[in-house]
C-alpha cells in the first residue's frame, strides 16, 4: 500500500467539505429555508390611528393602510382623518377614499364626514377655503360598502387622497365643482 502525500490529504479534505456544503445547501433549498413569504404588509398608518395630512402646496397628498378582509360588509371602522393647511396660502380642498384589492378595480367607500363637506361624485369637497395654518376634520369613521363582500384570506389597501389648490384659482374651472 502506497502512502498518501500531504497535498493529497488537503484535496481529500476540500472534496469532503465541498460535498457536505453542497448537501446542506440542497437540503436548505428544498426545505424552503432560502425563501421567505412575507405576509405582514407595512403601511403609512394603523387602522384606528388618527391620520393627519399636512398640505404644504398645491397638489395631492396620499395616505394608505392595509387591513384584512375579515371585516363584514357595511361595517363601520373608527378612523379620524384630519387635514392641516401648512402652506402660506388659503387652499380649496377635496378628498377621496378608495379601497384597492387584488383585482384591478378600486371601490369608493363611505366616510363619516363632518359638517362643511359636500359629496359630489367620487370626491368630498370642503365648502370654504381652508385658511392657512388651520386644521379641519374630514371624517370620524369609514364604512365599508354593504354590497361588497371581503375575502378574509386577502389584504386590502385603504387609501385617502387629499387634493388642494390655491384659493386664488377657480375650483369650478379646475375641478368642475
Amino acid at each position: 500500500m502506497k502512502k498518501l502525500s500531504k497535498s493529497t490529504y488537503g484535496f481529500i479534505f476540500a472534496i469532503i467539505a465541498l460535498v457536505i456544503l453542497l448537501g446542506v445547501t440542497l437540503y436548505l433549498g428544498i426545505s424552503g429555508w432560502f425563501y421567505a413569504n412575507v405576509t405582514k404588509l407595512e403601511s403609512d398608518v394603523t387602522l384606528g390611528q388618527t391620520l393627519n395630512l399636512n398640505i404644504t402646496e398645491t397638489g395631492a397628498k396620499v395616505a394608505s393602510f392595509t387591513f384584512p378582509g375579515s371585516f363584514l360588509p357595511g361595517q363601520k371602522l373608527d378612523q379620524n382623518i384630519n387635514i392641516t393647511n401648512s402652506s402660506e396660502n388659503d387652499m380649496f380642498v377635496r378628498a377621496k377614499a378608495v379601497i384597492f384589492d387584488c383585482s384591478d378595480q378600486d371601490m369608493n367607500l363611505e366616510l363619516g364626514i363632518s359638517e362643511h363637506w359636500t359629496e359630489n361624485g367620487d370626491y368630498f369637497y370642503f365648502d370654504q377655503p381652508l385658511l392657512k395654518s388651520n386644521k379641519i376634520s374630514l371624517a370620524s369613521y369609514v364604512r365599508l360598502r354593504p354590497d361588497k363582500y371581503y375575502n378574509s384570506t386577502k389584504t386590502y389597501v385603504f387609501t385617502i387622497v387629499v387634493e388642494a389648490i390655491d384659493s386664488n384659482l377657480s375650483r369650478s374651472e379646475v375641478w368642475g365643482y
